[in-house]
């Protein structure tokens, strides 16, 4: 620990110099050393980053400590570029204080294992309350300077607010820092999504899963800068922005949602569920004194304890340590870019699933979990960077956006996707859950109006908010009409040529009472689609998830099975 002689906000005070893996040396002042060393924010070593990802990717060991870290190093950062770059944003000491603390606090709220604890497990044991980790980031806050006067001392009322405001991503109420909004871009930017948080998240986790990636965010902060209040852009960054959520996505096509990572998710949630009442975890988020307390070491406790209220959960955690896993019986990438309700809750069930086993599979509803998976660019159907705006040298004060047909050709039109998942309990009942699955999907393949009901959602689409919708069979031109050709319009108004739909309605080649043969249908930017005879998008699933009839002789438990007889 060393002096700081530099005059501001540390004058006199004392600071630590760290080095990062992503950010190389990191300067702490005083007052984040003060947050840092207390129990609150140690907590946080004891929290995977990616929480089940960590089972299947071994460098993803990391804790939400340093990535807590990280975030306050690069909101520190990008709010000192603004205020030398801009001065007459009149950005004070205590601003540049507050927005550190709140990168450094962002994530003090998470649970045991990350976003299981408040995408699965909260949702269960307790559905009825509305509770997220951003939330509890803010109690964690409260309790963290209630409990340490070295924290409370340094931080007032005022300045407690205004972190809490900036974690929550907006100012709720009316105060002098309420009136500065591009501060609360920085670290939970509900806007368009680029934050800080983002910033580190992504570096860090591909760092460590070994994802090369070459997205170079220290050039998003040093070409920022501040118009009509907003946080905006050089317009010759807008490519970077592509790749910013282009890699998010990446990250959790590949990582955060891995099918298998995804099946130690579904376990650590069952046995944190068998573990609830004895350990009162659920209701731990309503006294942040017990909830600091509930951590991924939950899992060792669980493990040495004897009582019989924990023997489910402990039958479970031996299977996982074992390597005894759930399993992805199946899977199909959904054909429309949003799910009704209906269809999770009535037509794809686990009820349904079950129902439709096969003689002697022994089936229950225990055996199989049904997962509606949304992999997006972090604003749902929308092109977030359709949300940023930019500026351009020649002109700084003037915000402005950018159509992606002004990017490139390659942009995606399409930003969400659904996949359908199904997984088992059991391994050795996979073959039996997939072949169920798939005894309904052919079920609804040959249902008419279920599938008009899917392929309507699809034609009437409209890919981006400000496009129009279209219906699939609609002609440009009266020289269409003659040749056949049906036509919709892109998001750029471009006229695109779409297969006629033999036998669909007499517009096509048939007679309007069926067809010969499937044909695949263009919808721009959605794969090749395939209409059932009723004119309906079918549900494909993969060939390459099939499993072969020995399957259970030829997977990985049960070479290992083989292998430890042979020992």
């Amino acid at each position: 620990m060393t002096l700081n002689p530099t005059p501001g906000i540390t004058s006199g005070l004392y600071e630590k110099i760290i080095n990062d893996p992503i950010h190389g040396h990191i300067r702490l002042d005083e007052v984040c050393i003060a947050v840092i060393d207390t129990p609150q924010f140690q907590r946080l070593r004891d929290l995977k980053q990616l929480g089940s990802a960590y089972y299947v990717f071994p460098g993803g060991s990391h804790n939400r400590f340093e990535h807590s870290i990280g975030v306050c190093h690069l909101a520190g950062k990008l709010v000192e570029h603004l205020r030398s770059l801009q001065p007459e944003l009149g950005i004070t000491d205590s601003d540049v204080k507050c927005v550190k603390i709140a990168g450094l606090c962002h994530d003090l709220g998470h649970g045991p294992f990350s976003h299981i604890f408040d995408n699965e497990f909260m949702p269960r044991a307790r559905p009825d309350l509305k509770w997220t980790h951003e939330k509890a980031s803010e109690d964690m806050l409260e309790y963290m300077v209630q409990e340490n006067p070295e924290v409370a001392s340094r931080i007032s009322a005022e300045e407690l607010r205004f972190i809490k405001d900036l974690i929550h991503g907006q100012a709720r109420g009316s105060y002098p820092q309420a009136q500065k909004r591009f501060l609360f871009d920085i670290v939970a930017n509900k806007r368009n999504s680029v934050d800080v948080d983002k910033y580190d998240y992504i570096q860090r986790d591909c760092y460590h899963v070994g994802v090369k990636s070459s997205m170079d965010t220290n050039r998003l902060i040093m070409v920022s800068r501040v118009v009509d209040n907003e946080i905006c852009y050089n317009q010759k960054d807008v490519m970077n922005m592509y790749e910013l959520f282009h890699t998010r996505y990446s990250l959790f096509k590949r990582v955060y949602t891995h099918k298998v990572g995804k099946a130690v998710e579904y376990m650590v949630t069952d046995l944190l569920l068998a573990a609830d009442s004895h350990y009162q975890i659920a209701a731990s988020v309503d006294d942040m004194s017990k909830y600091i307390h509930i951590t991924d070491c939950l899992l060792r406790e669980i493990e040495r304890s004897t009582s019989p209220d924990l023997a489910k959960a402990r039958e479970i955690l031996l299977r996982l340590r074992k390597r005894d896993l759930y399993r992805c019986a199946d899977m199909i990438l959904w054909p429309a870019p949003r799910v009704e309700e209906r269809w999770k809750k009535d037509v794809i069930t686990v009820e349904k699933i079950v129902e439709r086993q096969g003689e002697g599979d022994g089936l229950v509803e225990g055996d199989v979990i049904v997962e509606w998976l949304k992999l997006n660019y972090a604003m749902g159907t929308s092109n977030p960077v359709d949300s940023i705006n930019f500026f351009n040298k020649w002109d700084m004060t003037r915000k402005y956006r950018i159509p992606r047909e002004h990017v490139s050709v390659m942009i995606p039109t399409i930003f969400e996707e659904t996949v359908l998942r199904v997984f088992t309990r059991i391994d050795t009942k996979r073959k039996a859950v997939q072949s169920a699955f798939r005894r309904l999907i052919a079920e609804i393949n040959d249902d008419p109006i279920l599938l008009q009901e899917l392929g309507g959602s699809i034609d009437t689409w409209s890919s981006t908010p400000t496009s129009s919708n279209f219906p699939l069979d609609s002609y440009s031109s009266d020289e269409d009409e003659e040749r056949g050709v049906k036509r919709k319009r892109g998001n750029g108004g471009e006229s695109v040529p779409v297969t006629p739909v033999r036998g669909s309605n007499g517009n096509g080649n048939g007679n309007g009472m069926g067809r010969e043969q499937v044909t695949p249908t263009r919808i721009p930017g959605v794969p090749i689609l395939h209409r059932s005879p009723s004119g309906g998008i079918m549900l494909e699933t993969s060939e390459g998830q099939t499993l072969p009839g020995n399957y259970h002789e030829i997977s990985s438990p049960a070479r290992k099975k083989a292998t430890s007889r042979l020992g």
